[in-house]
């Protein structure tokens, strides 16, 4: 099926290695969205969100 000694095509070590290489640059851009996405969170002025808790009446118990 394939030939084993064909000096052409790309080895499993080569394979080995674009993929690892294709991981790291994909770390390397979840790094920097992770750095961005914590830059906007810091300039950002806080919100205060009221609870549920507050809104809600209390509730008669059933009996």
């Amino acid at each position: 099926m394939f030939d084993s000694g064909d000096k052409d095509g790309l080895s499993a070590d080569d394979l080995a290695i674009i993929a690892a290489v294709v991981v790291v640059i994909g770390d390397i851009i979840a790094l920097l969205a992770v750095l961005a996405a914590k830059n906007e969170n810091e300039k950002e002025p806080e919100v205060k969100v009221a609870s549920r808790k507050e809104v809600r009446k209390p509730q008669r118990k059933a009996k």
